[in-house]
């Protein structure tokens, strides 16, 4: 034996460490591709991977091995060098593998670059061992320990650098730049581990055997470029585009959940207000309930009359109070609490953390206060106020259902005892909700059925007893809810919108109804009906009442239309505007239930009103009780010098009569002469009134003494 000691071809040896370098990168990025991909893809990436990678750490070896520059043509053996080739494709699925699942623990790290070291090894020197000589090949004890030590010492490197560089999470692959250095160090870690074996080989006497059956020096090296190029350049070049693909998948993801994100915006939020829906509230409801609370409350805030500001101002000032009143909520509440609309003009508030009956009760109050203060809406100011039901958990219901339907209940009771207020959930509330429930269903059926009707009370002329007119009464028989009164009907009409499609019905059966009488009779029949709120602020009742008259053919002034004072002084301006357009129109007007309201006779004088009814309340006492008759004497008094009519409803008996016969009242209705009658009923009533008036008066004329 003996030591050969051969030059190295440089250039060679530069082109083995770049085979090396790339070979280290195309198995980082490899491995990243095995630890992102699952199922087939994922085996599939391993297998060509460990191909790949091993081809590459052979194709380094075997160019290594002839940048020896030997004056001998040197053989190799085909046996023994394609058993390097599948060493060097085990170790490398063998390191691949190791990356590919768990964690890597240093049990793990320590195993796998035992291996792996050793499959390098063996590879490299069974790829020796098939270089033909004139003997066997021996080694330097020292460095051929050293090339093991550095072989599994780069191992260790290569699969804690695949690891830390390749985490499963592939959105956090680490950029090119960093692998590529890493790939360096990897690179010196192989090359050194071959060149040290190459230093540790102990040459025979005989030194190299000239080629003669195995492949030559040429052929070698011609086909290890060509296959370890090709297949490192193919790995790499897919590698590349998967990749591309990746990061294009990444986008695409992330465009998806920034679309997920902005949809479940537009699912859980209201588009007006930006405010949570009933959806993200229900949502939040039960998380709140899955966490076991102690207590909190549910708040149900409605705007009273919203209805009537978007009829009469329109939409675009509705939205604007609704947006305003979406801040000013949200302003009133704390951090934690939740603020949803639920509704077009209804909130709820969810109120966290431990609440007591009182906490629930001051923050309603400052909801309603909050609420009460004016709206300064483009150049005008609107002011509507806010009725707040409560549900406090787990007193009021264990359950989001039961929370917000008796939440919705108390808020009803709250509109019942006079708006503007809060109130707590009772255990009865439940009862008038379905029965407030059931009630607009089943009016909402009758409107769509043309199943009301109406019924006719006759006016009075207290000096002659002639029947004047008649007013129109609304009248509502269900089939399942019997007899509802008007008091029940008109409310929740009024709440639910339907008062304004009831109301034309009204209008235009009343209209019909006197038409017809002024063509049986001969006569005109004087008729009058009551006007709500909301009809007079809508923008085009005017309209529909000239359309109205229009149809039915009835002279203007043969209409009275009736207002309740609070109807006037909700918003006086437009009041009067509307009220000059009515009186243009040749229709009288009245007020009715007067005394009942919040103004009196001097914020009356601006109107053009005709005639001044009073209320019933007053008259079933005044003539027993001084106070009520000093309060007919006043209106009266005050009617007639302002020269406005004056009639007294509610008149029941001959005292009453007397009472404002003597204060010169003009006209009066009540049981006295009839209850209200259908019209085919009020017809026979009024041809006998009729056929008893002249009788009487003919008695008159002839019980009187010839001149």
């Amino acid at each position: 034996m003996s030591d050969l000691h051969v030059p190295y071809n440089l250039a060679l040896v530069a082109l083995s460490f770049g085979i090396a370098a790339i070979a280290s990168l195309t198995s980082l990025d490899l491995a990243g591709r095995v630890r992102a991909a699952t199922g087939l893809a994922g085996q599939a990436w391993l297998g060509g991977g460990a191909f790949a990678m091993g081809t590459g750490i052979w194709a380094m070896h075997f160019i290594g091995m002839l940048a020896m520059d030997m004056t001998a043509n040197a053989a190799y053996g085909i046996p023994l060098t394609l058993l390097s080739l599948v060493a060097a494709v085990l170790s490398s699925a063998l390191a691949l593998a190791i990356v590919q699942t768990g964690r890597l623990t240093r049990r793990r790290l320590g195993f796998g670059a035992l291996i792996m070291g050793l499959g390098v090894c063996l590879m490299h020197y069974v790829g020796m061992e098939a270089l033909q000589t004139r003997g066997a090949l021996h080694y330097r004890p020292g460095f051929f320990l050293v090339s093991l030590g550095v072989a599994v010492s780069a191992a260790a490197l290569a699969l804690w650098l695949a690891f830390r560089l390749n985490p499963s999470n592939a959105r956090l692959r680490v950029p090119l730049w960093q692998r590529g250095l890493a790939a360096l160090v990897m690179a010196v870690g192989i090359s050194g581990m071959h060149y040290l074996g190459m230093a540790a080989v102990i040459y025979p006497d005989g030194g190299i055997q000239p080629a003669s059956g195995g492949l030559s020096n040429g052929q070698l090296a011609i086909t290890v470029a060509l296959v370890s190029t090709c297949i490192m350049l193919a790995a790499l070049l897919i590698a590349l585009f998967d990749a591309h693909l990746s990061s294009r998948n990444a986008q695409l993801a992330a465009s998806l959940r920034e679309a997920n994100r902005e949809l479940k915006e537009m699912v859980y939020r209201d588009a007006l207000t930006q405010l949570p829906n009933r959806l993200l509230l229900e949502e939040r409801l039960d998380n709140l309930l899955d966490a076991s609370p102690r207590s909190f409350a549910v708040f149900f805030v409605d705007l009273d009359r919203f209805k009537h500001v978007n009829d009469s101002l329109g939409h675009h000032v509705g939205d604007e109070l609704i947006r305003q009143s979406a801040a000013r909520l949200q302003a009133a509440v704390r951090d934690t609490d939740t603020v949803a609309r639920v509704g077009g003009d209804e909130f709820m508030v969810l109120m966290d953390g431990s609440v007591t009956r009182d906490d629930a009760g001051t923050l309603a109050r400052r909801l309603v206060s909050t609420l009460d203060q004016p709206f300064q809406i483009d150049s005008g100011v609107v002011k509507v106020s806010t009725s707040v039901g409560i549900g406090l958990y787990p007193e009021h219901g264990r359950d989001k259902h039961a929370l917000m339907v008796h939440a919705d209940a108390a808020m009803y009771g709250a509109k019942q005892r006079g708006r503007n207020t809060f109130q707590f959930f009772e255990p009865d509330m439940t009862l008038r909700e379905e029965r407030r429930i059931q009630l607009e269903r089943r009016l909402r059926l009758a409107v769509e059925n043309e199943s009301l009707s109406l019924a006719y009370q006759p006016k009075v002329q207290v000096e002659t007893g002639r029947i004047t007119g008649v007013e129109a009464l609304l009248r509502w028989h269900d089939e399942e809810l019997g007899r509802v009164t008007p008091d029940e009907m008109i409310p929740l009409a009024e709440d639910s919108g339907l008062i304004l499609p009831i109301g034309e019905w009204v209008l235009r059966t009343a209209c019909r109804y006197a038409k017809a009488w002024e063509q049986d009779a001969g006569h005109p029949l004087a008729m009058a009906v009551n006007i709500s709120a909301v009809q007079l602020n809508e923008r085009h009742f005017v309209d529909t009442l000239r359309k109205v008259l229009a149809e039915t053919g009835l002279p203007p002034y043969c209409l009275e239309l009736e207002l309740t004072e609070s109807a006037l002084i909700r918003d006086p301006d437009h009041a009067l505007k509307v009220l000059n357009e009515l009186r243009a129109l040749g229709v009288t007007l009245s007020i009715d239930d007067f005394g009942t309201g919040y103004s009196n006779l001097a914020q009356l004088r601006r109107f053009p009103i005709d005639r001044l009814k009073i209320d019933r309340t007053f008259m079933s006492q005044a003539v027993d009780n001084r106070q009520d008759a000093a309060i007919v004497k006043a209106v009266v008094a005050l009617a007639r010098s302002l020269d406005l009519q004056v009639v007294a409803e509610g008149i029941e008996n001959e005292d009453q009569l007397r009472l404002i016969h003597q204060l010169q009242s003009h006209e009066y209705q009540g049981y006295l002469c009839s209850k209200a009658l259908p019209g085919d009923e009020l017809r026979r009533f009024l041809s006998q009134q009729s056929r008893a008036l002249t009788a009487a008066e003919s008695g008159r004329l002839g019980a009187t003494p010839a001149p």
